[in-house]
């Protein structure tokens, strides 16, 4: 059977970067600077022609920064230049992140017409004032417009991000948050729903209004009672909480992210891209003149990360599954590593089964709702 792989595409370009994120990108690039990139990420991918030639490309993400930010035609490149080196009619799902205030008409019909049939929107609060706050350009109408068109194009596998909890949000302003997005669920085709928990990164402009005082977030009950909320209000409206962030209603779970939870092969293309190949972990420069002069000059871009043996992979096989709703399937493991997951942590999966953080039956492990809340601790018994 003809091995698969899916392709990450990474786009570092973005109208402005948002307070909380420490990701790279940049920020209103000059487009001599955005032209060379994307030619030199046209580059990468030819000089992968050899691994696409021979894979079934399942399912292409192209994550940023904020894709939508540049023009359509580079998208289409990119896209092109893949389908010269696959069957584009063999590929499941092609996923495109797009920005509300970076959304228009024109560019959602261009996707569409290259074959993208899954769009990713970032929403992050329907409060505008929080927004702004977090420093993001868009509002909710602009929003509830991005919706609109996509629908008008013909796009019915949508998907928007949440973030939670961030300043001046407290439950009863979530509550309203996760029910207003229910009621529109159906007449948009909002199929997924990403809900992320917020992370301050160090040396973020959130951080420093954090860290000042000048925003403040709630306290750890509220934003528990937020999550048993949204839990229970998704489930109720009929959406599967299939990972631990990610919701989707039956069907439409993202299979591009369920590659990285289910520990399969992708590939990275573009700055600071990850890739795993052949039980080895890649990471291409994070630099952009780098990335550009190294792509130019056929020098390497690619820094090996991690070579795995068998137990780092087995570890790392754990801690992916156990992201999932449906946890560590048992068979699953004896398969993939000839060998029984009890003889390998047997240590671990007692403490953790004592301290009733996980949950075991005849097929698969799993975390319990406790477990789920401090899952971070479980995941570093496998580190």
């Amino acid at each position: 059977m003809e091995k698969e792989l899916s392709l990450y595409i990474h786009i570092p370009f973005c109208m402005s970067k948002c307070y909380y994120c420490d990701f790279i990108s940049h920020e209103n690039q000059e487009e001599c600077i955005i032209e060379k990139y994307i030619e030199s990420l046209c580059k990468e991918i030819l000089q992968n022609s050899e691994l696409l030639s021979e894979r079934k490309i399942k399912t292409i993400y192209i994550g940023g920064g904020t894709p939508s930010f540049i023009d359509s035609k580079y998208i289409k490149m990119i896209l092109e230049t893949i389908y010269m080196l696959t069957d584009k009619n063999n590929i499941e799902e092609i996923t495109i992140e797009v920005n509300p205030c970076s959304m228009t008409l024109d560019k959602a019909k261009q996707y569409y017409m290259f074959g993208i049939n899954r769009v990713s929107v970032g929403l992050q609060s329907i409060y505008d004032d929080i927004l702004k706050i977090i420093g993001r350009k868009h509002t909710y109408k602009s929003f509830i417009n991005t919706l609109k068109i996509l629908n008008k194009v013909g796009f019915n596998n949508i998907s928007c991000d949440i973030i939670y909890p961030l300043p001046n949000l407290n439950f009863k302003l979530f509550k309203n948050e996760i029910d207003e997005i229910i009621s529109i669920k159906d007449k948009y085709n909002l199929k997924h729903i990403s809900i992320y928990n917020l992370e301050v990164h160090e040396n973020t402009k959130l951080a420093f209004l954090l860290q000042e005082g000048y925003v403040k977030l709630c306290d750890e009950d509220e934003e528990y009672e937020m999550r048993q909320y949204l839990n229970k209000a998704l489930n109720k409206a009929g959406f599967n909480k299939y990972e631990i962030s990610n919701y989707s209603l039956n069907g439409y779970e993202s299979k591009h992210n369920l590659i990285y939870w289910n520990q399969e092969e992708y590939l990275g293309l573009g700055l600071n891209s990850s890739s795993y190949i052949n039980g080895t972990r890649y990471k291409n420069v994070s630099d952009i003149n780098e990335y550009i002069d190294n792509i130019k000059n056929n020098k390497e871009i690619a820094i090996v990360e991690e070579e795995q043996d068998k137990l780092i992979t087995m570890k790392e096989y754990v801690i992916l599954n156990l992201r999932k709703s449906e946890g560590i399937n048992i068979n699953k493991f004896k398969r993939k590593f000839d060998t029984d997951i009890f003889s390998v942590f047997k240590t671990e999966l007692d403490e953790l089964q004592k301290l009733e953080l996980i949950k075991v039956n005849n097929q698969n492990i799993i975390l319990s709702d406790r477990g789920e809340e401090v899952a971070n601790q479980v995941f570093e018994k496998f580190i």
